[in-house]
């Protein structure tokens, strides 16, 4: 089966400008790229940060535009995000018993489940799960037993080597690498919020994330003048064959054909 990664689009009001680029630009070049080589993907997610500011009219215009998208959408949200805006803009999105955004899927293939970590109140940016999210998580996974089970999540529960994303991560690790140990058959987890592409081995667990649709995190922050950078934006290709795990990082806007130039004295 194959379905698409996508994480951190960002989206502001009246289709604005973002740390230098267009978040809803971006975000349809991306869709257009979907629909014109992986248009049989089974289904698309986007694990968090959908608004900037958390704006109703983001939340209407992605809504308007996904309608119109036909592959299924399952939709997360991350530190930028408002839960009960949210809510209010997509009532049909699935949350779990407690009005988290939490929601699980099950294929031929494996199971899917996508977290909540946003953290309660205003301008709180680290990530939480708190006991009501982590006991349906526990539940999730003992229903699960040995079936090949994948993890979306926007906060790594880890740190990265970026000081500035290593503060606003999931805390409360011991109790989430806890719940995870009621998963048989936990294949991958994959997360957001960090705005670059990494895999992470961590309590023999594997974890990957990608980078923004819009902007990106310095590896060092020295390296640039300012917070965010400017690196190729990308969404993610997911192919499960099995036991085989494939995972591709597309970076849609930078794909240029390379033209070969023959030397002079070439017959």
């Amino acid at each position: 089966m194959k379905f698409i990664h996508i994480s951190d689009i960002h989206l502001v009001s009246n289709d604005g400008p973002l740390n230098g680029s267009f978040p809803s630009e971006r975000l349809e070049k991306c869709l257009d790229d979907i629909l014109k080589w992986h248009a049989d993907a089974e289904f698309c997610v986007i694990s968090g940060d959908l608004s900037e500011f958390a704006e109703k009219e983001a939340y209407q215009w992605l809504k308007n535009r996904l309608q119109e998208f036909p592959i299924p959408f399952f939709l997360m949200i991350g530190n930028h995000d408002d839960r009960d805006l949210f809510q209010t803009v997509f009532p049909d999105n699935q949350s779990d018993q407690n009005n988290f955004v939490q929601t699980s899927i099950e294929t031929r293939e494996a199971i899917f489940l996508f977290l909540d970590t946003k953290k309660q109140g205003k301008n709180v940016h680290d990530g939480e799960l708190c006991e009501k999210r982590l006991a349906w998580l526990k539940r999730q996974l003992i229903d699960a037993g040995a079936k090949q089970t994948y993890l979306f999540m926007h906060h790594p529960p880890f740190e990265i080597g970026i000081p500035y994303m290593d503060k606003i991560r999931l805390f409360g690790a011991e109790q989430f690498l806890s719940s995870l140990l009621h998963g048989e058959n936990i294949r991958h987890i994959f997360f957001g919020h960090v705005h670059r592409t990494t895999f992470v081995k961590w309590h023999g667990y594997t974890f990957s994330s990608l980078t923004s649709l819009n902007h990106q995190s310095p590896l060092v922050a020295e390296s640039v003048e300012g917070e965010f950078c400017d690196e190729p934006p990308a969404y993610g290709v997911v192919l499960i064959d099995g036991e085989q795990l494939t995972v591709h990082f597309n970076n849609y806007l930078d794909r240029k054909p390379l033209h070969q130039t023959q030397p002079d004295n070439a017959l």
